[in-house]
C-alpha cells in the first residue's frame, strides 16, 4: 500500500489503533501526502491543542469520547461519530476536557 500506513488489513475498530498515554497527546500518521494528511490522535484527560490554524481545510471525526472545539468565539462539544469541517486559515482549538480520540484529515493548500 502506497500512501497509507499503520492501518490493519482486516476489519478493526479505528479507536483500537491508538492508545492513550497519561498526560499526553498521542498521534499516529496514517498518510502524509503532498495534498492530504490523515492522523489519528488520542488526547488524555485535560490535554488539548491550543489555538492554531491550517492552510487547508480540515475534517475532524471523533471516534471515541467527546471533543471540545473552540472556533470563531463559540464552543462546541462533539461526541463519538460526530464530525466537523474547519475551513482553511480558521483559528481553532480542541480538547482540554476528558479523554477522546479523533481522526484528522487535512487537505493541503496547493501553491
Amino acid at each position: 500500500m502506497e500512501g497509507l500506513r499503520n492501518l490493519p488489513l482486516s476489519p478493526t475498530a479505528m479507536a483500537a489503533l491508538i492508545d492513550y498515554s497519561p498526560a499526553s497527546v498521542v498521534s499516529m500518521a496514517l498518510s502524509q501526502q503532498a495534498d492530504v494528511s490523515m492522523t489519528l490522535f488520542a488526547f488524555d484527560e485535560g490535554d488539548g491543542i491550543s489555538t492554531e490554524y491550517y492552510l487547508g481545510d480540515t475534517l475532524y471525526l471523533v471516534i471515541e469520547g467527546q471533543m471540545p472545539l473552540q472556533q470563531d468565539g463559540r464552543s462546541s462539544l462533539l461526541a463519538a461519530g460526530d464530525c466537523v469541517c474547519v475551513p482553511a486559515k480558521t483559528k481553532h482549538a480542541i480538547g482540554g476536557a476528558g479523554r477522546f480520540k479523533l481522526l484528522q484529515i487535512t487537505l493541503h493548500a496547493q501553491s
